[in-house]
């Protein structure tokens, strides 16, 4: 699969470049194969706009390990877990501890917070990230913070980033979860899953402003970026919101 998926990749940077030449690029998806393989559970993160200054692309000097206006996010959190810029790894440790739960929960139960607390520290966030697989819906790291507003805008001057997205989420076959993170994501994302790529698979049966379920049984959830986490919320609160959304979500499709 990373193979193909790696096509898609230069065909989508080949298009951007032609049509976008200042846009750079982001190597996202699964970010561990193996680990992949192995999880339980299939979780998807949706987020936008990861906060990484890149030049514009460079197709004649792609290199996976060391490329040009490319950014490899599932490099960045297969290895540089740990690293000197701890405010860097902030959105990632509570997706980690996000990861841990939605991982462990079921119809009846999840894991504490303080059990999950700690897998988004250091010496344990890089087991969790390495299970699921991360796609930053606009493809392109930014330098701030990406409002609804920008995102709206940013798809009508992208729209080829919609069946691009969809045409990557197929290649992960059957998902248990799909978190869309941040104010906006979650409209995009019904975009996408209505493209002629994903429509069959993504039957949408149940809809809410809160979350889909899809006929296959996927749930895909509406909520906030890991960053942003809101006035007077802190990581305890938004770790528990979602288990306990997610878990009514179950206990309604088993009700």
């Amino acid at each position: 699969m990373a193979s193909i998926e790696h096509d898609l990749f230069e065909e989508w940077m080949g298009l951007l470049q032609a049509k976008h030449p200042e846009h750079s690029f982001m190597f996202d998806g699964i970010v561990c194969q193996e680990e992949w393989d192995k999880a339980d559970k299939h979780i998807l993160l949706v987020l936008k706009d990861y906060n990484e200054k890149k030049k514009p692309i460079t197709l004649d000097k792609i290199n996976i390990e060391n490329p040009v206006g490319i950014f490899n996010l599932r490099k960045h959190l297969r290895v540089g877990i740990g690293s000197e810029n701890k405010n860097g790894w902030k959105v990632w440790d509570n997706a980690a501890r996000w990861v841990y739960g939605l991982s462990r929960l079921t119809i009846d139960d999840y894991p504490s917070f303080e059990k999950a607390n700690p897998q988004g520290d250091s010496d344990h966030r890089s087991s969790n990230l390495k299970k699921v697989a991360v796609i930053d819906v606009k493809k392109k790291p930014g330098t701030s913070s990406c409002n609804k507003a920008k995102l709206i805008k940013f798809f009508k001057e992208y729209p080829e980033n919609i069946l691009f997205t969809a045409r990557q989420i197929a290649l992960y076959g059957q998902l248990d979860y799909i978190i869309c993170c941040g104010s906006g994501v979650f409209d995009i994302f019904k975009k996408i899953v209505k493209s002629d790529v994903l429509k069959d698979k993504y039957n949408i049966v149940v809809k809410t402003s809160d979350y889909l379920v899809t006929e296959n049984g996927t749930v895909i959830v509406n909520y906030i970026h890991p960053l942003l986490l809101g006035k007077g919320m802190g990581k305890k609160d938004a770790y528990l919101i979602l288990m306990k959304l997610v878990q009514k979500i179950l206990q309604a499709k088993n009700g």
